[in-house]
């Protein structure tokens, strides 16, 4: 039987961290805030730099400044909560702060992934249509498509909070993990969690398949079209500008996949693994994306340089 408001506001969970790791959290804390810390001050510059270089304001850029966003949210969604646990021991959150980490949780993850599938159609139409690159790819457009991925979000996970509320708690759980997700939530209740695994099942493989077949989709198209360019240099040139996008994918795709096949079938992986795991792959691709960009893109990384030695004299 589903518990009313009330008692949800009464229910708390207490999470565990690295459960079975305790002696080492200071060892294990020093990796993760220093990925948290390159991630903040990392997607902030380059936020920074598109922002206030109008040169930079093309469409490649723009997709790459909402990336930089999702990011930091990203970031600052679970590193302090995370940093805490290992640092201060603060494990004890209740009911509706869980619900609303677990919400930005997913909500950030989808946009993440959707803003690479936007990345790789803006490459498409630049190399596939470039005499239309600029009609196709607006300003109204660009907001449009962040917009339809951001409501794309809000519909995939709103469901989750639906199916957490009705679940009946028995006032204080247990979650094995430093953050709140829709099935670790599901876990920790007492009651009936098969309509949760199918959903959490069925939109996450939905999602990335769909987000993945677009992408492969679109880099049929357009390796097809750099193979037919008459210049050596040009190819190199087409394929230059895909490489940082081809990292920042294998950045995020590679630890989930990895991450979701431990979970659903390795079960003899011990819980402080998985929950290192799951850490790694929210964490390492917020570091990693500013750093591919910056050190790849000639125009990002002449501009840190000038800010850099401008802060300096």
């Amino acid at each position: 039987m589903s518990v009313n408001i009330t008692e949800l506001r009464l229910v708390r969970f207490t999470l565990l961290g690295v459960p079975g790791l305790e002696r080492f959290y200071s060892i294990i804390s020093a990796p993760f805030f220093i990925m948290f810390m390159c991630s903040v001050i990392g997607n902030t510059l380059l936020f920074s730099i598109i922002l206030s270089d109008r040169g930079l304001h093309t469409p490649m850029y723009m997709f790459l400044s909402l990336l930089a966003i999702t990011d930091l949210m990203f970031s600052l969604t679970i590193a302090p909560q995370m940093l805490a646990i290992l640092w201060l021991g603060s494990r004890v959150v209740y009911f509706s702060r869980c619900v609303i980490q677990m919400f930005f949780v997913h909500f950030l993850t989808y946009m993440e992934t959707g803003v690479l599938v936007a990345m790789a159609f803006d490459r498409y139409v630049a190399i596939c249509q470039p005499l239309r690159y600029s009609a196709i790819l607006t300003g109204p457009m660009i907001t449009r498509i962040g917009l339809a991925l951001a409501l794309r979000g809000v519909l995939i996970v709103s469901p989750c909070v639906l199916l957490v509320v009705r679940l009946p708690y028995c006032r204080h759980e247990v979650i094995g993990k430093s953050y709140c997700d829709h099935m670790s939530i599901a876990k920790a209740s007492c009651g009936d969690t098969t309509i949760n695994r199918y959903y959490g099942l069925i939109q996450i493989i939905s999602t990335l398949v769909f987000d993945i077949s677009t992408i492969m989709l679109s880099y049929i198209f357009i390796i097809n079209a750099v193979l037919k360019l008459s210049s050596k240099e040009a190819r190199s040139k087409a394929f230059g500008t895909c490489s940082s996008h081809v990292c920042v994918m294998s950045f995020f795709y590679i630890p989930v996949g990895f991450t979701l096949l431990a979970y659903r079938f390795w079960k003899n992986i011990p819980p402080s693994i998985h929950s290192l795991l799951s850490l790694t792959y929210l964490l390492m691709p917020p570091m990693m994306n500013p750093l591919v960009y910056g050190v790849r893109t000639s125009q990002i990384r002449d501009r840190a340089w000038k800010l850099f030695h401008y802060s300096k004299n």
